[in-house]
């Protein structure tokens, strides 16, 4: 097979994947990364050629701003010191020590090839430890680090790994000149972000309809990226920036349709981009694993297990450094005593959540092929299998195991204060109140009234099933919607008898699904 042939084919074959572990519940990175190996080293695939540059636009702007839109904004800012702590200090921690092990382990490469490979391994991926989490009564507030850490690190990582590729490509590098850089890149990318967003999402609100808004979402990060790149200021912080203003104008100012097909159509490309990523190395690595005897790839492999330890370690040292930070500060209130005792155990929850994933991928596998001399980039496929290695070991290992962990450690939610049944029902009061102004402004009558009051109650009773865990809410919950189910296969039947024609069937099947689908966006698991 040649050309682009084998990509669709094995895109078919990853969102099969998908589908398995998610029935399985598994998270899907961890499928995707094992496939990934598995296509390595099926026969009849040719490897794609491509430019290493394309493939990081590509992959890079649209997973970075939907992942400042999965960002909860309060709870961020709630968390900042933990999320800045883990995503800045934990990744420069990273990046140091992981270049330090790998030119331990090349010595004939040079620095800049090894600051290169730290930066593309320190930042982990939220996708595969939250996907776990969201299945237990876990805080909030860990999820929220998590996701927080993830959108952070994923920039400071990059900038970090856009300084040490310039070395690399020009041979020569100054710390002052870096730190100057540094600071310049990133200022320049937030502040690209910041004016491109308020500009573009103002202008989505109050001239596009739902549709048109959202097909211009998927052209945001893209053009953000670019021009950030034109500009020479980070194009990741632009669109991380340019996503979290984004992500609240959509809470706040755009319309319910453009949140419900955004969210779904995002969900859609989102899985698609990991699907390619996970294909494109695995057609990579068989370019790779072909060039490598068995010592070379059992050496590398070796090599991998030592980093990925190393990585859990220098991660879990850290969280429990905040801890003891945080268990210290708490010594001084009597409100704070009262958490440190579950304090070292999300510290372990958190440590051990590090797995590496997509961007990771994506970054090693567009590392240049030339320098710009014309030689080749030698150590460029010893980068590329040994993260790929990490990411397979790391998901492997920590990803599988932290069920175990969290059922071990205990955590549970203690801090959902917030009580949804109390919010639902005042929520209802809001409702009664604004239809009682109604009935004696004489907007409606007192039938109207009645309809409209038990329409906004029954229909919170529902929503409010829609979410309970226990037996007797999901027994509730199941027949609501066989009797939909039910209603949906008599439609089809009238319309089968040709009783009623193919508009009013699409027209009262469409009523039917969104019936059936109003308690929550689809998530991935």
């Amino acid at each position: 097979m040649e050309g682009l042939q084998p990509i669709f084919i094995l895109l078919f074959a990853a969102v099969l994947l998908v589908g398995i572990a998610q029935k399985m519940h598994i998270p899907y990175p961890i499928a995707l990364v094992v496939g990934g190996a598995i296509i390595s080293f099926f026969p009849g695939l040719s490897t794609v050629t491509f430019n290493p540059e394309i493939i990081l636009l590509i992959v890079l702007p649209p997973i970075l701003y939907y992942a400042a839109f999965g960002t909860a904004f309060k709870e961020f800012q709630k968390n900042w010191q933990e999320i800045f702590s883990l995503a800045l200090g934990l990744v420069i921690c990273t990046t140091v020590v992981m270049a330090l092990l790998f030119k331990w382990m090349f010595p004939d490469y040079s620095w800049a090839l090894a600051f290169a490979f730290g930066a593309i391994i320190s930042p982990p991926d939220a996708v595969a430890a939250t996907t776990i989490l969201k299945r237990f009564a876990i805080n909030s507030r860990l999820i929220s680090i998590l996701e927080g850490e993830s959108l952070v690190n994923d920039a400071s990582a990059l900038v970090l790994y856009k300084l040490a590729v310039i070395a690399l490509f020009y041979g020569s590098f100054s710390l002052s000149e870096g730190v100057v850089q540094f600071i310049q890149i990133v200022a320049g990318g937030i502040g690209v972000g910041a004016i491109i967003g308020l500009i573009v999402h103002t202008f989505s609100n109050k001239y596009l309809e739902p549709v048109l808004g959202v097909v211009l979402s998927f052209t945001i990060p893209y053009v953000t990226y670019i021009i950030a790149s034109v500009l020479n200021v980070s194009g990741v912080l632009a669109v991380v920036v340019n996503g979290l203003i984004g992500s609240r104008m959509l809470l706040k100012h755009h319309s319910s349709l453009r949140r419900v097909l955004g969210y779904a159509t995002w969900d859609i490309f989102t899985i698609l981009l990991n699907c390619f990523v996970f294909i494109l190395i695995g057609l990579q690595l068989r370019s790779i694993v072909s060039m490598m005897t068995i010592y070379q790839m059992a050496t590398y492999f070796g090599y991998a297990v030592i980093i990925t330890i190393a990585t859990i370690a220098i991660r879990m040292l850290w969280a429990y450094a905040m801890a003891g930070i945080s268990c210290a500060k708490g010594l001084y209130t009597t409100r704070t005593k009262a958490l440190n005792s579950k304090c070292m155990r999300e510290a372990a929850l958190i440590g051990w959540s590090g797995m590496r994933g997509i961007v990771s991928l994506a970054v090693a596998i567009a590392l240049p092929f030339t320098l710009s001399n014309g030689e080749p980039l030698a150590g460029r496929n010893e980068v590329i299998f040994i993260t790929f290695s990490v990411i397979l070991l790391s998901l492997l290992i920590p990803g599988l195991t932290l069920p175990y962990i969290i059922q071990k450690l205990k955590i549970r939610s203690m801090t959902e204060a917030i009580d949804e049944n109390k919010i639902r029902k005042h929520l209802v009061e809001l409702a009664q109140e604004k239809l009682n102004q109604f009935l004696h402004s004489k907007t409606i009558d007192s039938k109207e009234f009645e309809f409209l009051n038990n329409y906004f109650i029954s229909h919170h009773q529902a929503l409010a099933i829609s979410h309970k865990e226990d037996n007797k809410k999901q027994n509730l919950e199941e027949t609501r919607l066989k009797v939909i189910q039910a209603q949906r296969k008599e439609l089809i039947a009238l319309w089968e008898k040709r009783e009623i024609d193919d508009n009013l069937l699409t027209h009262l099947e469409n009523e039917l699904d969104l019936v059936e689908v109003h308690i929550a966006r689809g998530i991935l698991k």
